[in-house]
């Protein structure tokens, strides 16, 4: 997919540290660079805490960015920008978050909730046009019209969620990032949410950045997946190669770890252990592409190596 179409988004060398009192500096995202194709899904996985969420957020300048560059169709995003330009991105860049339950204001009901967008972008001549995007929008994510005058408290975890992708699409954008949005989700409903995202994405025409922990289920919906760790992307392949020809040590071990309803293959299970010192330190790691479209951080020692490996497999 990725060598037919366009870039959406370009991402390059993007640093975002947090000063938490002198001298500590947290590196929540360190060196990243990747591109995003327009149409297609890129999952982000990794562990909590190696910085999958804030590079969502900075992407879409929640954070403003400590170093590099986040360029949407050929756009600095965190160039200077007056108040138009700022609000013309917005609508263009949209996000899903975490925590339904956090993320929509109990005190508004779900018409305004949805709502909120189009009235800051002028989407709506009057009142009746208002309320039927509002409605229209409501049927797309599963849900009915009769729910536009209740609150949020009303809604269980699924509904909430679905309410708060009927509030990303209102301003009818480009990009959307989903923050693990079905974390918080049983996992019964999980795989509605996921699947109405799928469907979206073809109605829409959209490209999503989708980040989460459960590896499965980022294979499930994404076209190219990223690896992070503490900060940096260490591996980047098409979503079936990554699976089948992990190469990076701490993609294996997250692989490993993945349970399948086989009690044979469960028993006989090999977890791998990821030892980040058993890694070259000669030099700097760079991101190589070892195999057409599958890149990896790693040393020139390390290259060779991981290239034998797979001629190995190969023969």
């Amino acid at each position: 997919m990725a060598g037919t179409q366009e870039k959406l988004l370009e991402i390059q060398n993007l640093k975002q540290h947090f000063n938490i009192g002198k001298p500590n500096e947290v590196k929540a995202v360190d060196g990243l660079t990747f591109d995003i194709y327009k149409g297609e899904t890129l999952g982000l996985v990794g562990e909590s805490g190696c910085g999958k969420s804030t590079t969502g957020r900075t992407i879409i300048r929640l954070y403003d960015a400590t170093d590099g560059k986040v360029v949407f169709k050929g756009e600095d995003v965190h160039g200077k920008k007056n108040r138009s330009q700022l609000k013309s991105l917005n609508r263009k860049m949209q996000m899903i978050f975490q925590d339904p339950y956090a993320s929509l204001n109990p005190r508004m009901k779900v018409e305004d909730i949805i709502a909120e967008g189009i009235d800051i972008h002028g989407l709506a001549k009057n009142k009746e046009e208002r309320k039927q995007k509002v409605v229209d929008l409501l049927e797309q994510v599963g849900l009915n019209k009769e729910h536009a005058n209740r609150y949020p408290h009303e809604f269980s975890g699924g509904q909430r969620q679905r309410i708060g992708i009927a509030r990303a699409l209102a301003v009818d954008p480009e990009f959307i990032i989903a923050d693990e949005p079905i974390s918080a989700l049983d996992v019964s409903i999980q795989a509605q949410v996921v699947n109405l995202l799928k469907d979206l994405q073809k109605q829409h025409k959209l490209t999503y950045l989708f980040i989460a922990h459960d590896l499965s289920m980022v294979k499930y919906i994404s076209d190219r997946i990223g690896v992070m760790y503490f900060g940096n992307m260490v591996e980047l392949a098409d979503a079936d190669e990554l699976y089948s020809n992990p190469i990076h040590p701490y993609t294996k071990s997250l692989l490993s770890a993945i349970p399948l309803p086989d009690p044979d293959y469960e028993r006989n299970r090999r977890r791998i252990a990821y030892d980040p010192s058993q890694h070259d330190t000669s030099e700097e790691p760079e991101f190589r592409e070892i195999r057409p479209r599958h890149w990896v951080l790693c040393t020139t020692k390390e290259f060779e190596a991981y290239k034998q490996e797979f001629q190995n497999k190969e023969s």
